[in-house]
């Protein structure tokens, strides 16, 4: 059935966006008034930019029938309700959670507002070409927040699912990078239970396409070294004469990618180790 021709049409504080049912979101009236609003994700949730007393906010709601949904609203409520032990971590290089609890007919999860662009739109932008630019923006500082992010998770027991250039939001005039999704991350132990795992093909693991595969610490490895291709190299083109980062990263980033998950890093606090001592080899270079 194609859910977009039975969509209505919504409207808040002068905002269209279309569900497949209407929904009373009053409840978003104590946070302000909204300025955007989210409504295409796959995941079942429903995302709103609102700005009031508090200042930006962002507002993740599940358990309206969203367009592109293909589960039910339950199962996305409580898929977003399980998550917020993740988000309750604190860290810098993730979305700041400051609220959570059921409302209307679902769960919403409250965020500060952070401006910026997905990784996704700025590799769009720069099509054709290296991500990386030093006089744009320190990659490097930007990337060992992400991976200090996802040791921290990784020693807690959590393996990254859907990790991917879509869920980083880069700020270029802070030089920030912060995951705004791990909605998806699982705890260990973890296996592919549905063949083709979320996420983007760019940065997924052969593992994650193995129906029963076991999914490890070295699967976000393989995540985390996907990203370093995104960054300074064209992510699927993982040849060195692709690469258009610093050559000793290079050696690091192409061992987490390996297809054998044995030939990887064990553990992101190894492969933590060995991207900050290459790191600290091209500073050592520059002085």
């Amino acid at each position: 059935m194609d859910q977009e021709s039975n969509a209505v049409k919504c409207v808040l504080d002068g905002i269209e966006f279309q569900l497949r049912m209407p929904e009373d979101f009053s409840w978003l009236k104590k946070y302000g008034t909204v300025f955007r609003v989210m409504d295409r994700q796959t995941s079942g949730n429903l995302c709103f930019g609102v700005e009031g007393i508090y200042g930006k906010l962002f507002v993740k709601y599940a358990g309206a029938f969203t367009v592109n949904y293909a589960g039910h609203p339950v199962d996305a409520a409580l898929q977003l309700m399980h998550a917020m032990p993740l988000y309750e971590k604190h860290h810098p290089a993730l979305a700041e959670l400051l609220a959570h609890g059921p409302v209307g007919n679902g769960y919403a999860a409250v965020f500060a507002w952070h401006e910026g662009d997905t990784l996704r739109e700025l590799r769009g932008e720069r099509s054709g070409r290296c991500i990386w630019n030093p006089k744009l923006f320190s990659a490097l500082s930007m990337l060992d927040g992400v991976y200090d992010l996802h040791q921290m998770l990784a020693e807690d027991g959590y393996i990254a699912v859907d990790f991917h250039a879509g869920n980083l939001l880069v700020n270029l005039l802070e030089e920030t990078m912060r995951v705004c999704d791990v909605d998806l991350y699982r705890k260990k132990p973890a296996v592919n239970d549905r063949g083709r795992m979320y996420g983007s093909s760019r940065f997924m693991s052969p593992e994650e396409f193995e129906l029963h595969a076991p999914l490890t610490e070295r699967t976000t490895v393989f995540n985390l070294g996907a990203l370093a291709f995104e960054v300074f190299g064209y992510n699927m083109d993982r040849r060195k004469k692709a690469w258009c980062g610093p050559p000793v990263l290079f050696d690091v980033a192409a061992r987490a990618t390996q297809a054998k998950p044995a030939q990887r890093y064990p553990t992101v606090r190894a492969f933590l180790t060995a991207w900050r001592e290459a790191v600290k080899y091209v500073n050592n270079e520059k002085e």
